[in-house]
């Protein structure tokens, strides 16, 4: 049989995936792309699922780590031209409370210090001094996380922070990295409403207020959204992946959706291609890149020529709980009992810490939570397009829950006391519901294998199973034990968010070091 040949083979169009071929194809390289869904995009998805011209972004909608990301400074104009527009939400997020008081952070600094010294003239001192510190510091974390872990670069970013900030800034951030949310809000806050609304943040990954690591996450994403606002695609996220796609097929590279892979082909200990369902060979010149997580890439992937320690090995990776999304159709915003957070991107509903605690503690121990965290996205708020005349489209997104559940036969129930606890907040919010669809955390990994469990993160951020740890040590820099197999998407460094990070750093990495295996074509694979 003839065997097709290519510089390198990507299976996964998600949005990382998308990100590698764009700058291989960039750099000449003949790349070919499978997907097996009938779109690219993965967990970067927009459709019209509740009804027609409500147009609900389905899993990410936040689009601040691409807008300040490397591969769009790099590509930005092409992509504008393609058609990726943002829309940027000044009010940022805001915290609601079951007396009916909110607390909101917007990108006015003044504005917010005033909301947090309404509570507590310390907390709005303390909120300001986190600021400055997050402005210094800004310089030399963010490059950290366009970097892979590790390299030089990386050690030369701290370096240049040591250098700026005093010898004392590397101790002090490798204290904030081991920090809880619990430590670090009861460290800097008084009252329990400005401790909540930060602490909140740890909740969209699977940072309880008690885990470590948490605080850095939290300082991160707070004071990220105060500085930036939340950016989203106009008319939806999947913007951000068409425009990629269309870049990517521009450049000479090659794209095949409803298209699954049957399997990476392993000989020698070398991934030399893929097999596709009806049979087809194509072979890697420079090997596969695989945008999908250790356990699907080793579990479903790669069926031979491998050793048995490295497939248990894969399979010994850890996801996080799982989460629900709650997408409605809405004959108008909700009437939130504080009418101030009707002008909010992200709304939380995860009024103490004790809570989020509670929830995390039921996920895990596979319970039902009473409470959990609800973050309430409105996007057509800042964006009329997404819904019909004078209509709205609200995403909710639920954290956490348990991974393993009968989903099937209590998702509709469940979801109809979720919007019960919604309506304390929003009265009559039921009411206005005109369409709905609810995505279990089974719906979830049936849409998208790499959401194992309804894990929206692709895998568990905790400290061990992240930096050089991700997803194992020795693989950080996107290698795996087996030559010519590549690794990228949320469970690798820097792990979730939509960024194209991985994506990006990976085909760098390649284009700059891409080794030469023999070019006698691939044999009959290893069955």
């Amino acid at each position: 049989m003839p065997v097709s040949q290519y510089d390198s083979i990507i299976v996964g169009a998600g949005l990382n995936g998308l990100a590698a071929g764009v700058v291989l194809a960039k750099a000449g390289w003949k790349v070919l792309m499978f997907e097996s869904q009938s779109e690219p995009g993965g967990a970067v998805r927009t459709a019209e699922v509740t009804l027609p011209g409500f147009r609900h972004d389905l899993y990410a909608t936040n689009l601040n780590g691409f807008a300040t990301s490397q591969l769009f400074h790099d590509f930005g104009a092409d992509l504008r031209r393609l058609g990726l527009e943002f829309v940027r939400a000044s009010n940022a997020f805001c915290s609601v409370f079951p007396d009916g008081d909110m607390v909101g952070v917007t990108t006015d600094l003044e504005e917010t210090i005033s909301e947090v010294r309404r509570l507590s003239a310390a907390d709005a001192e303390a909120w300001r001094a986190l600021t400055e510190r997050f402005r210094r510091m800004a310089d030399y974390v963010f490059p950290v996380m366009r970097q892979p872990m590790p390299s030089w670069g990386t050690l030369r970013t701290l370096l240049r922070g040591t250098r700026a900030l005093g010898t004392r800034w590397p101790i002090g951030l490798f204290a904030l990295l081991m920090t809880s949310q619990r430590e670090f809000v009861t460290r800097h806050f008084r009252h329990p409403k400005i401790a909540a609304l930060w602490a909140a943040w740890g909740m969209h990954l699977d940072f309880a207020p008690e885990v470590r690591g948490g605080g850095l996450y939290g300082f991160i994403q707070c004071m990220s959204a105060q500085a930036n606002g939340l950016h989203f695609g106009k008319g939806g996220a999947s913007v951000v992946v068409d425009a990629l796609a269309r870049l990517y097929c521009e450049l000479g590279g090659e794209l095949r959706c409803s298209s699954p892979v049957a399997e990476i082909v392993v000989e020698n200990g070398r991934a030399v291609g893929v097999k596709l369902s009806g049979g087809e060979l194509i072979a890697a010149r420079h090997g596969v890149i695989a945008n999908t997580t250790p356990t699907v890439l080793f579990g479903k992937l790669i069926k031979a020529g491998v050793s048995r320690r490295l497939a248990r090995k894969a399979q010994r990776y850890r996801y996080g709980p799982g989460t629900m999304m709650i997408h409605l159709a809405l004959s108008q915003l909700p009437q939130w009992r504080n009418s101030r957070a009707a002008s909010f991107a992200y709304v939380h509903v995860a009024p103490s810490l004790e809570i989020m605690s509670r929830a995390y503690d039921d996920a895990s121990h596979g319970r039902l939570p009473a409470e959990p965290v609800l973050i309430v996205a409105q996007p057509t708020l800042f964006n009329a397009s997404r819904a019909p005349h004078s209509r709205h489209v609200l995403s909710i997104q639920v954290r956490v829950l348990p991974s393993r559940l009968d989903w099937d036969t209590v998702k509709e129930e469940y979801a109809d006391r979720l919007l019960a606890l919604l309506e304390r907040y929003a009265p009559g919010v039921r009411q206005q519901i005109v369409g709905r669809c609810v995505l279990s955390p089974v719906d979830l990994e049936r849409a998208n294998p790499n959401l194992v469990g309804g894990d929206n993160l692709s895998g568990s951020h905790h400290l061990a199973q992240q930096f050089i740890f991700r997803p194992f040590l020795g693989w950080s820099r996107y290698r795996t034990p087996v030559r010519g197999l590549y690794i990228c998407g949320a469970s690798t460094w820097p792990g979730a968010g939509v960024t194209a990070a991985s994506g990006y750093l990976l085909a760098n990495l390649l284009t700059q070091t891409a080794d030469q295996p023999p070019s006698t074509g691939m044999s009959t694979p290893v069955t």
